[in-house]
């Protein structure tokens, strides 16, 4: 009876394609990923990934990288340490993963902030401003003083790819924050702003 049940047992997984050939013996797979240790923003770069072991017969997926199969392709589009990583699944199910990080050095898209920003900043209602941003930028961190009326705040922010953030207390009630959001193209940024969570209106700056 005992006998019965155990080859009842290994019929089941056997149904189930848990002990069918390769599988019961193969162990575990085993990844590499060979790819770039440095790079420039904007710069294309190849990355190759080396599964074996297992079962075989494997599929990749990629994070921080696009690409089918062993091979994929990353363009960086701001500087800093980014990861590419890559996990391997054999005909087993049985998977590995593996990552390299990349020293990526240059300006984002939209050139280097630091420097004086003037420009206008409009409310809800319609009224227009005068508003001045004094920025350093590094990497993908943004640190600077926001001007208007006479009024300075300080105050930090991002800036990815061509998308800047830029948060201060608001100059009339420092207890919140003043978040502008747009989109850097040469000398010239521009957006929306809120007040907290109240959208206000839209601003535009120039490089100067």
């Amino acid at each position: 009876m005992g006998g019965k049940r155990i080859v009842a047992a290994i019929g089941v997984l056997v149904g189930a394609g848990l002990l069918t050939g390769c599988c019961l013996f193969s162990g575990n797979p085993t990844v590499t990923l060979i790819g770039p240790p440095t790079a420039t923003v904007g710069q294309t770069v190849t990355f190759m990934a080396n599964a074996t072991g297992g079962g075989g017969t494997y599929t990749y997926v990629w994070m921080g990288a696009m690409g089918q199969g062993q091979m994929a392709t990353a363009t960086f589009q701001s500087p800093g340490t980014q990861m590419v990583s890559v996990t391997v699944t054999d005909n087993c199910g049985k998977t590995a993963s593996a990552q390299v990080y990349v020293n990526v050095t240059g300006d984002s898209p939209g050139g280097n902030l630091t420097g004086t920003w003037q420009g206008e900043i409009v409310e809800f209602t319609g009224r227009v401003f005068e508003l001045r941003l004094s920025l350093v930028h590094a990497g993908q961190t943004l640190q600077g003083t926001a001007y208007h009326a006479g009024r300075a705040s300080t105050g930090s922010g991002t800036f990815i790819g061509t998308q800047i953030m830029f948060q201060f207390p608001f100059w009339f009630n420092t207890a919140v924050n003043a978040v502008l959001t747009g989109t850097v193209m040469g000398n010239e940024m521009s957006g929306t702003w809120r007040i907290g969570t109240t959208i206000q209106h839209t601003w535009r700056l120039t490089k100067i």
